[in-house]
């Protein structure tokens, strides 16, 4: 009597279920670039990092669609912000069917004419693939905390 061995499970069609680092750092790059896109208020470069089918989700409502992305945005490029600057970190990603769940944290400081504040809080991305890298498909931005900022020569 031999003993038996379990038979081998044909490979998966899966993902793998941790991101290469190649595709991790694609991720935070493209990242970097949607804030620096925000805090220069660069209309093309923001454009550049959103699929044309882009999803935004924050707590006063989802932009669907590049166009109404950039709608939004344009209404924050107008606004009362004068300067403002975003640190992206702990980005952790993750593979799904054509491209990339991506979660990070964020601090955003940002000011106006005469307040101040800080901003921390978390993404939550889904990044598709295209001919040319990675777009966000989908982002959802959860504030979780906002401090005030004391604005000096105000």
């Amino acid at each position: 009597m031999t003993d038996a061995q379990p038979p081998v499970a044909p490979p998966s069609a899966a993902p793998p279920s941790t991101a290469r680092p190649e595709d991790t750092e694609a991720a935070r790059r493209l990242l970097h670039r949607y804030a620096r896109a925000v805090d220069g208020r660069d209309e093309a470069m923001l454009a550049s990092v959103l699929a044309p089918d882009a999803v935004l989700h924050r707590a006063d409502g989802p932009r669907t669609g590049r166009a109404e992305v950039l709608s939004f945005y344009r209404s924050v490029f107008d606004g009362p912000t004068v300067w403002s600057a975003h640190l992206v970190t702990n980005v952790d990603a993750d593979p799904v069917p054509d491209g990339l769940a991506v979660t990070a944290l964020f601090q955003a400081v940002s000011r106006t004419a005469t307040e101040g504040r800080v901003i921390y809080g978390e993404y939550r991305n889904l990044l598709g693939r295209d001919g040319d890298g990675l777009r966000i498909q989908e982002m959802t931005i959860e504030i979780q905390q906002i401090f005030p900022l004391e604005v000096s020569g105000a």
